[in-house]
C-alpha cells in the first residue's frame, strides 16, 4: 500500500503488486461509488501474470475527501498524473463501469501512447438519453436513464434519503443470489464516497456522450458485458462493434454476470482476462482503418 498526492493536493490511495517477469503491467479503475478493494478478490488470480496497479479515485474509498474535482476530466488528469509518478510507460488499463468513462477522458485528452491493451467492463458510451440523440441511438448506446431521470436520481443521491437511493442501486446491479454479507461489504464501500460531492461526479458521469471517442481507439480492446446486468448486453455488442478489431466476452449469470464480475465471480474473470493480456497475436498495429465516423 501506498499513497500519491495529485498537483491539487489530493492523495490517492495505491495498491501496486510491483514488477514481475512478464514485463506486463495492469491498470484497474473502478467505478462510481465503488473502491480500488472491489478488485481484490481478482488481484491474486491476475498478479502472477502481470503488474497490478489499482487506487482509489479522489473522493472514494480510502482516498482523501476534496471539495474539488468532482469530474470525469479530474479523475483523468489524476490518472495522468500517477502513471507518471510511478513510471508506467505502457499499460492495459482496465475500466469498470465509471472507470471506462475515465479512460475515455484519458484517451480524448492524451492519445494511446500508454495503452498497450483495453478493457472494457460493462459501461454504456453514453448513460442518458441527450437532447441530440435518437431514441435508437440511446438504444444502441445502452443508455439507461432520460436526461430527468438523470437529474432526480443525483438529487436522490444527494438528498435526506441517499442512503436508500444508493442500496437500491447497488442492489440493481448484483445477481439477485449474491451473499448478505457481500452486499453489506460492498454497500459499506460505496458509503466511503461524500453523497453531494458523489452527486456532481455521478451527474457530470452521465452526462457524457462518448461515442465519438470509440472508432478512435487504435489498440487491442476486449469489451465485457453481463448477462443481467442493467447495461444491456446490446449495448456493449454496439460498443464492440465500433472499435476495429474489439472481441467481446459476456459472462452469463452462473458465472457472476452482472454488473461485478470480477467481485462475484473471479475466477473465469481472471481467465479471461489473462487470455487477452497474454495473447501475442494481440500486439497494437501501427496504423489501422477506422470503421465510419458515427453520426452523434
Amino acid at each position: 500500500m501506498s499513497t500519491f498526492t495529485t498537483s491539487d493536493g489530493a492523495v490517492l490511495d495505491v495498491r501496486d503488486t510491483g514488477p514481475v517477469e512478464s514485463g506486463r503491467v495492469l491498470v484497474m479503475l473502478h467505478g462510481w461509488s465503488q473502491s480500488r478493494a472491489m478488485f481484490d478478490r481478482v488481484i491474486p488470480l491476475l498478479a502472477p501474470s502481470a503488474r497490478v496497479i489499482s487506487f482509489d479515485q479522489r473522493g472514494h474509498g480510502e482516498s482523501s475527501k476534496p471539495a474539488t474535482g468532482a469530474r470525469i476530466a479530474r479523475l483523468a488528469a489524476d490518472l495522468h498524473e500517477l502513471l507518471e509518478y510511478l513510471g508506467v510507460e505502457t499499460a492495459t488499463f482496465l475500466g469498470h463501469s465509471m472507470g471506462v468513462s475515465v479512460l475515455w477522458s484519458y484517451l480524448d485528452s492524451h492519445g494511446s501512447s500508454k495503452f498497450e491493451k483495453f478493457v472494457i467492463v460493462d459501461q454504456p458510451s453514453a448513460c442518458a438519453v441527450l437532447p441530440w440523440m435518437t431514441p435508437k441511438d440511446a438504444q444502441e448506446a445502452g443508455a439507461i436513464l432520460d436526461f430527468e431521470g438523470a437529474a432526480q436520481f443525483a438529487s436522490a443521491v444527494a438528498g435526506p434519503d441517499g442512503p436508500t437511493a444508493r442500496h437500491a442501486f447497488l442492489v440493481s446491479m448484483l445477481t439477485p443470489n449474491i451473499p448478505a454479507d457481500d452486499l453489506e461489504w460492498m454497500y459499506n464501500e460505496n458509503l466511503k464516497l461524500p453523497a453531494a460531492w458523489g452527486a456532481r461526479l455521478l451527474f457530470d458521469h452521465i452526462m457524457q456522450d462518448w461515442r465519438d471517442i470509440l472508432p478512435t481507439i487504435d489498440v487491442p480492446t476486449l469489451v465485457i458485458a453481463g448477462e443481467v446486468s442493467h447495461v444491456a448486453p446490446e449495448s456493449q455488442v454496439w460498443t464492440k462493434d465500433h472499435i476495429t478489431g474489439a472481441q467481446f466476452r459476456k459472462f452469463t449469470e452462473a458465472e457472476g454476470g452482472a454488473h461485478f464480475p470480477f467481485f462475484e465471480n473471479p475466477a473465469p474473470f481472471a481467465e479471461s482476462i489473462i487470455g487477452f493480456i497474454s495473447d501475442p497475436k494481440l500486439a497494437a498495429p501501427e496504423q489501422i482503418s477506422r470503421p465510419n465516423s458515427l453520426s452523434v
